[in-house]
């Protein structure tokens, strides 16, 4: 059983497993290791600006969202998906059900909720809001009130 908080793969919409490298290792070898077919995980201290012209190369990045307190992994989100039009699959691991509608709107393509959360109603927390305070590429209908 893979350990849910330090993946070592994932299945991705394929359903295929995927296996992880962590940021450090795919810095100091992407060449050989884009050719294998990983994916990349990332910490939220990792530098995304560094992977930014490999995009090409990975198929998956799944980015931790463990540490509830650190907002970094919505602007990793944002920077693959928004800015940098990355076509692969984020996945949101390690996740709250409290950032499910954060992760999505940021750019998060699919999750996996801590254990914790286990047969918790994800429906009500990845859509259960109907207003926005802040512009967003994806409201996903929300309605913006200021």
């Amino acid at each position: 059983m893979v350990d849910i908080e330090n993946p070592t793969s994932l299945i991705n919409k394929d359903y295929e497993s995927i296996e992880l490298v962590i940021f450090a290792e795919w810095i100091e070898d992407f060449e050989r290791l884009a050719n294998l077919g990983v994916g990349l995980i990332l910490e939220p201290g990792d530098d995304v600006y560094l992977i930014q012209n490999q995009l090409d190369l990975i198929d998956l990045i799944a980015l931790d969202f463990s540490n509830f307190d650190d907002g970094r992994g919505y602007t990793q989100a944002y920077l693959l998906s928004k800015r940098w039009k990355y076509v692969g699959e984020i996945i949101g691991i390690n996740a709250h059900l409290d950032q499910l509608q954060f992760m999505i709107r940021s750019g998060v393509t699919s999750y996996q909720l801590l254990e914790s959360y286990k047969g918790s109603n994800e429906e009500d927390y990845s859509n259960g809001f109907s207003l926005c305070y802040q512009a967003a590429a994806n409201n996903n209908g929300l309605n913006l009130q200021y």
